[in-house]
C-alpha cells in the first residue's frame, strides 16, 4: 500500500448545511457536518460504494460496513457502460467513513438520540464523460439508496 502522508490523509471537506444532508430516521434528525474524500484506489477504475454505518448521540458514527461496491465497465463493441460488482472501493470507502461526523441527532422534543443502519454513497470516477455521468445518472435512477 502507498504510504500517505498525514495532511492528505486528514483531508476534510467540510459540507454545506443544507437539506440534502439532513438525514431523518423515526423522529430523529441530523445533518452531516464534514466528509473526508476516500483516496482513489491504485487501480484508476470508476464506480462506487454504499457504506452503512450508525449515527450516535455525539454525532460520531459507529458499526461501519460496506454494503455494496459496483465497478463501471466499458463496452467498446457497443460502446455503452454497465455497473458490475466489484470490492476495489470497499476498504477505501470504510476508511474515509470514520472521519465522517454529523451534528448530534434530536428528536421532536429536542433530546439526544441515534440513527442506526443510515447509507451513504462513494461515487469515483476515473474519467469524465457525458456517457459516464449518464451512465452514473441511469444505474442511481434505478438503484437508489436505502
Amino acid at each position: 500500500m502507498k504510504k500517505i502522508t498525514i495532511p492528505f490523509f486528514l483531508l476534510l471537506v467540510a459540507m454545506n448545511a443544507h437539506s440534502a444532508n439532513e438525514i431523518s430516521q423515526d423522529g430523529c434528525t441530523t445533518k452531516l457536518k464534514q466528509v473526508m474524500r476516500p483516496e482513489y484506489p491504485a487501480a484508476r477504475i470508476g464506480g462506487y460504494s454504499e457504506i452503512q454505518f450508525d449515527i450516535l448521540k455525539d454525532g460520531k458514527v459507529t458499526n461501519i460496513s460496506s454494503s455494496k461496491s459496483m465497478c463501471i465497465r466499458h463496452n467498446r463493441k457497443e460502446d455503452s457502460y454497465a455497473f458490475k460488482q466489484c470490492g476495489i472501493f470497499i476498504s477505501n470507502s470504510i476508511a474515509a467513513t470514520y472521519y465522517m461526523e454529523y451534528k448530534p441527532p434530536i428528536d421532536e422534543r429536542g433530546e439526544s438520540c441515534s440513527i442506526t443502519d443510515h447509507k451513504h454513497r462513494y461515487r469515483f470516477r476515473a474519467k469524465r464523460s457525458e456517457k459516464i455521468d449518464a451512465a452514473f445518472d441511469k444505474e442511481f435512477a434505478e438503484n437508489p439508496i436505502g
